[in-house]
Parts: structure tokens; C-alpha cells; sequence
């Protein structure tokens, strides 16, 4: 079934403003997590840290200790429903999550 002109136009001109919401959401998440990453934590005193990243907020799996005065690179800061998680790098280039504010 071929649709006629006027529909082939309609649906041309309705997707066009979509196509570009969806392209300003990309970049916008994309900025964010760019910023995320010029962030630094620096400990003020022992730390426990958890397995991975990209977790809520999971405090089952800890990962170590972190001691007082390191510097750890933020990956990504992710504000979830309980808590707030901060994605780090590990001097031995792991990764893991500290959770900040549960409950």
C-alpha cells in the first residue's frame, strides 16, 4: 500500500523534531558524563568501597578499604530512588562504587 504525498510528508515532518529531541538527549547525557569524569575524590579517612560500577545502592559485594588521603578519578556520579552512587578507578585500575546518603 502506498501512502500519498501528504502522508509521506506529514510523517517526514513529525520524525524530523523527534529525530532532533533524541539527538539533544544524547549529547546532553554525553556532556554529563564528561563532566562527571573531571571530578576527584579525595579520602578523609578509611572508605569502603564496593564491587563494580553501574550498581543502586548495593552494599553487599565491598570490594576494600580505601585509606585515608588517596585521590580516586570519578567515573560517573549516579543519583538513584535511596542513595547517590560515585563509579571510581582504582589504583590497581579496578572498578568500584562508593554510596553515598542510603536511606
Amino acid at each position: 500500500m502506498r501512502l500519498p504525498n501528504r502522508s509521506k510528508a506529514a510523517v517526514v515532518i513529525t520524525s524530523i523534531p523527534l529525530v532532533l529531541l533524541a539527538v539533544v538527549a544524547v549529547l546532553l547525557l554525553a556532556d554529563d558524563v564528561r563532566r562527571d569524569r573531571t571530578h576527584t575524590v579525595t579520602v578523609g579517612e578509611g572508605t569502603p568501597v564496593f564491587a563494580g560500577g553501574e550498581h543502586n545502592c548495593d552494599t553487599r559485594q565491598r570490594t576494600a578499604i580505601v585509606q585515608r588521603s588517596f585521590v580516586l578519578p570519578v567515573r560517573r556520579i549516579r543519583y538513584w530512588k535511596d542513595c547517590a552512587t560515585v563509579d571510581m578507578n582504582l589504583p590497581d585500575h579496578g572498578l568500584a562504587h562508593f554510596v553515598v546518603g542510603v536511606g
